[in-house]
This record gives C-alpha cells, structure tokens and sequence, in this order.
C-alpha cells in the first residue's frame, strides 16, 4: 500500500515538470527570443537554371501586434543568375528566328449564290473551280446528280423507220432493233460535252423485186454536244433546263451491190433542249427535243447509180418524252419514246426511172421519220 502511494507521488511530480517546462517554452517563442531563419545548406540547382523554383524563408519575430510576417525571396545563387542570363536569348533573336511559314493564310469564303454559266467557264481556265465545287458541295444533297462529273448510259432500243417518197427508191419502211452508248462529261455542274452512238441490230428493208426479198442495211448514228444547264433550287426536286450545241451524223449503209437501194448520210449541226421535272426525289419526268435547220445530206453510190437529183435543202426535228428513276446518285433507271422527222429536198430530175411508174420524177423530196422505244441505265460518279 505504501509503495503504490510512493509511485503516483511520482508520477505526479513529473507531469507538474513537463507542464512547466512546455510554458517556458511557448513563452520564448511569444517574447521573440526564439527565430526560424534561412537553411544555410546549398539549394540543390534545378535542370533549368531559367525555372529555378524559389526557396521560402519564414522567420517569425516580435512586432507591436506579435503577428507572424512571411517573407519569400528566389533563392538564386550568383551562379545561376549568371548562368541565366547568359542562357536568355535576346528578344531580336526570338523574332528572327521566328519561321516566315508559320503565317496561315486567310481561307477563301465559299459564294453564297450558285455560280453562273459564265463564272463557271472562266474557272476552266482559271484557279476558281474549287470555289465552284466548295459551293455546290455545302449547298446541294449528297446524292443529287450534280455531283456526278462522268455519266454512262446504255440503252437498248426498238425502232420503226419509215421513209416516204415520190421516188421508189427512196421509199421503204424497216423495224429493227439498237443499241445506244452515250456518255456526259461534266467539267462543271452546268457545263459539260456529251457523245451518243447508236448501232442497229439485224436491220433491213424490202429490195423492190417481185420475190419481196429483204436487203440488210446498217444504220449508224453519232452525235457530240456542248451541253450547258440550269438548276431552279438547290433541292433534289429542283426542275432543271439543259441546252446543247449538236453535230449529228447519221448513215444508212446497203450492201455495196445492191441494185434498188440506195446509201444514205445525213450530217450537220443543231440545237438540243431538255426539261428534267422530278415529281418526288425518285423519280423524274424528262421532256427534250432537236432542231438541225441546216443539214448536208448526200446518196452514196451504188452499182445502179440511183441519184434523187441535185440536194437543195434538208432539215430534221425530233421530240423525245421519257423518265428517270433514280436508285442513287451513281445509279439510274431510263426510259423513253423518241420521235423524228428529217425532211430531204431535190432539185432536178432523178437519174433512173421510177420502176413503179416508168418515169423520172423532178424535184422528188423524201421525209424520213424513226419511232424509238428505249430502256436502259446509267451510272454516274
């Protein structure tokens, strides 16, 4: 009992002691007698000398209001300033080194209204076009037709021909079928060259003989265009007006012995139309014609020498009515009827006698008329 009393005395006293020794302690701190000053050991220097991170010094002394004051100074030796300063270039040669191409050129606004015809044949021969291009892609879908710039058709064809005349030799009647190649290229989305072939299949026509035989022929046709159009909108569903500069050339060919028939051949330049109506983003009603008012036209020899006389004028005009389904922009369904009448003008007299008459006729005139039914398909990017 007695040593238990003996060690809380003890224990007692110490704690007394510490208490009194942490109070002296607070009271230096507070009276200013104690100050925590600058590390006199060297700063480790950074990789950088120009990013040296500064080092804080804080010392605590006594004032009027014995508040605590900071202070923070760069702990920079003389030697990194030196080494600094020696590093910095010089404003002058920051701005010279500078590289002249890190200048980026102001854009070139896109045109806000369509380009016209003329504008867009200037930039055939200039550096414009890709301003025409940037307009029509930002302002036009995806899918429509103007973004093509090549276009291939391929058609088959039905076809009546049927040529009337006061001379029997130029008056026949042949059905036959075609086929028609034809290809636009668009240098622009309103200026563009276009070319159409078309070659008969298994064609011919009755040889005049008692025996009510059949002459085989070879029809040929070739035409090339400057085609020029304009779009009303800038939606799919836009009607659409193209004109086109034509030269046509069309050709009938006979055997080289036959003895009834006559060759023909028939070329000149003429004006296109057609009118591209879409009733729904799918499909499109198409309306065109040509008009050739000048044409040459000429008979080719033969073992008969036949002549109709002396050519004094020839002239053409067709109509065509057709449609357009579109599967995509590169893909198309086509079908038309075309209809055309080329009237031909003789002066003089024939060369041989009318077998159905005995006669030589003057002034024979002849108007050759063709009747095409045509399904086929075009594909365009």
């Amino acid at each position: 009992m007695k040593m238990h009393s003996f060690f809380t005395l003890m224990i007692a006293v110490a704690l007394l002691g510490s208490t009194s020794y942490a109070q002296s302690s607070l009271e230096g701190i507070s009276t200013g007698r104690y100050e925590v000053r600058k590390n006199s050991a060297p700063t480790k220097l950074n990789r950088n000398p120009a990013q040296a991170v500064p080092e804080v010094s804080v010392t605590l002394k006594e004032d009027k209001t014995a508040a605590a004051v900071v202070e923070a100074e760069p702990a920079v030796s003389p030697t990194q300033k030196a080494v600094v300063a020696t590093s910095a270039p010089a404003p002058e040669a920051v701005v010279a080194a500078a590289p002249a191409a890190s200048i980026t050129p102001v854009p070139t606004a896109v045109p806000t209204v369509e380009p016209s015809i003329t504008d867009q044949a200037e930039a055939l021969f200039s550096n414009k076009a890709d301003k025409i291009y940037d307009y029509y892609a930002e302002s036009v879908h995806p899918e429509d037709v103007r973004n093509n710039r090549l276009e291939v058709e391929i058609s088959p064809l039905a076809v009546y021909n049927d040529s009337q005349s006061n001379y029997s030799f130029r008056d026949y009647q042949s059905f036959y079928n075609a086929l028609r190649f034809k290809a636009n290229v668009w240098l622009t989305p309103l200026i563009g060259v276009s070319g159409k072939f078309v070659f008969s299949l298994g064609s011919d026509v009755d040889s005049m003989e008692a025996d009510a035989s059949r002459v085989a022929v070879k029809y040929e046709q070739l035409d090339v265009g400057l085609n020029l159009r304009k779009y009303f909108g800038n939606s799919r569903k836009a009607n659409s007006l193209e004109f086109a500069l034509l030269f046509s050339d069309n050709k009938m060919k006979p055997p080289t012995d036959a003895v009834n028939r006559v060759g023909i051949s028939t070329s000149g330049f003429g004006l296109g139309m057609k009118m591209r109506v879409p009733s729904s983003v799918d499909y499109a009603w198409v309306y065109g014609g040509s008009f050739f008012p000048r044409l040459q036209h000429t008979e080719q020899g033969n073992v008969s020498n036949i002549s109709s006389g002396s050519v004094a004028e020839n002239s053409r005009l067709a109509l065509e009515l057709g449609g357009e389904w579109r599967l995509s922009r590169s893909s198309q369904i086509l079908w038309g009827l075309e209809a055309s009448a080329e009237k031909n003008m003789f002066d003089g007299s024939a060369t041989v006698p009318d077998p159905s008459t005995g006669t030589t006729p003057k002034n024979v005139s002849v108007t050759n008329s063709a009747y095409v039914f045509s399904l086929g398909y075009r594909w365009g990017n």
